[in-house]
């Protein structure tokens, strides 16, 4: 069977609200986006990385960094990211399948992005991820997720919803037409905290990179931070998934100005 290409797009900003410029925070010199494209790379199921910013003039410093890495970019939308996704795939007609990835997650295992490939390829399914809302087992930090082209490019046609657009795979989740996977660790780690959203996040990751090598994995990590509680306990009470409640709160806003839209043509 013809291998089908894939894609990584890395989704990144500077205007993150809690820790504005996170993904250029600098460890042992090293930018983080700069630290996680070099464990992507390290993917062996991945045939190209791009990353997906904004047109926001904030974010020119993330392309002179991808010209400095040789890694592709596109510029988009702030608040879209959907399209931001598609107008990816688009320069590379012939990748089947699309792996999203975010900046968030610097310390993301290229063993974990591989095995949730595996697990995609080896299924019917038309999209997969290893994070969902409500039942996830990886540590916050190792999110991944595989659409078929064909499936982002239906999304980001169809998607309307703020929520949709801003966080790419709801639509996905709320079609019953979509055939959808979820990859599991072999047990519940889910506890450990290894993204950067809020300050003390950063500490932490920057006191896993720096006592930890690129090439180790997310179990180095938890090892890692177990013989140091006073430094895993530092964030392990953050909530995960707090940004999709100001999204929803958008698309209230969304559909009652519809609603009102729709009143007012018909009056």
């Amino acid at each position: 069977m013809e291998k089908i290409k894939k894609l990584c797009v890395i989704q990144a900003r500077m205007g993150s609200t809690r820790l504005p410029g996170k993904v250029l925070l600098e460890v042992n010199g090293t930018p983080l986006l700069e630290y996680q494209i070099n464990r992507v790379r390290q993917s062996k199921k991945i045939d190209k990385i791009m990353v997906a910013t904004s047109v926001e003039k904030k974010n020119d410093r993330i392309e002179r960094l991808c010209d400095s890495l040789g890694v592709g970019l596109y510029r988009g939308s702030e608040d879209d990211c959907l399209d931001r996704y598609y107008q990816c795939s688009l320069q590379y007609p012939d990748y089947g399948h699309i792996l999203r990835v975010t900046a968030d997650c610097p310390l993301i295992d290229p063993a974990v992005i591989d095995q949730t490939i595996s697990f995609f390829e080896n299924s019917d399914y038309d999209y997969v991820n290893n994070a969902q809302a409500g039942r996830e087992t990886f540590p916050d930090g190792m999110d991944t997720e595989i659409f078929k082209k064909s499936v982002l490019h239906e999304t980001a046609k169809l998607a309307e919803l703020p929520s949709d657009r801003e966080e790419v795979n709801e639509y996905i989740f709320r079609e019953k037409k979509y055939k959808k996977g979820y990859y599991a660790a072999p047990q519940d780690w889910s506890h450990f905290r290894l993204t950067v959203d809020e300050p003390v996040d950063f500490g932490v990751v920057k006191f896993v990179i720096e006592n930890s090598k690129i090439n180790d994995g997310y179990l180095d990590f938890i090892a890692l931070l177990t013989r140091h509680p006073e430094v895993m306990l530092k964030n392990m009470h953050i909530k995960r998934n707090q940004g999709i409640f100001k999204t929803l709160e958008k698309d209230k806003i969304y559909l009652k100005n519809k609603k009102k839209s729709s009143i007012a043509s018909h009056s």
